[in-house]
This record gives structure tokens, C-alpha cells and sequence, in this order.
């Protein structure tokens, strides 16, 4: 019966830190805002628009798909974020 020695393994920092941030589910040293969820009160006609724009937007395949991503872009757009 032969007996295998270990080998070695060279450990690679850079390898490592690549591979730990394409599993990980939140890049490491990188900060994301979480979304909360709320609720806001608009008129009728003015959900029919952004619904019809979010709608329009589908099927141009462009961004803002939503609704609230519509209303996202728009906040942050006027909060200059």
C-alpha cells in the first residue's frame, strides 16, 4: 500500500478574493442601499400614465419597467441623488 503525501497548496490572495466575491451574495468592501417598501397615494389618471409608460417601456425593452422604478428614477432625478 502506497501512502500519497500532501501536497502544498499555493495560495493565491488575489484568486481568493475574486472567487469570494462572485459567490458572495453582497460584494465584500462595497456598500448597497437596501430597498424599503412603502405605500403612496396618487390619482387615478396619474397611475393609468405611469402604468401606460411602464408598459411602453416593456415592450421597447428599455429600462424602467415598472412602475416603481419609474417613480425611483423620477425621485432621484428630483433629489439630485
Amino acid at each position: 500500500m502506497t501512502i500519497k503525501k500532501r501536497i502544498p497548496n499555493v495560495i493565491d490572495r488575489k484568486a481568493i478574493e475574486n472567487l469570494a466575491n462572485e459567490l458572495a451574495d453582497k460584494p465584500y468592501g462595497q456598500t448597497h442601499d437596501t430597498l424599503a417598501r412603502t405605500t403612496i397615494t396618487l390619482p387615478a389618471s396619474v397611475l393609468l400614465k405611469l402604468e401606460d409608460i411602464a408598459r411602453d417601456n416593456k415592450r421597447k425593452k428599455s429600462s424602467l419597467k415598472s412602475v416603481s422604478a419609474i417613480v425611483r428614477d423620477c425621485i432621484e432625478k428630483c433629489l439630485h441623488i
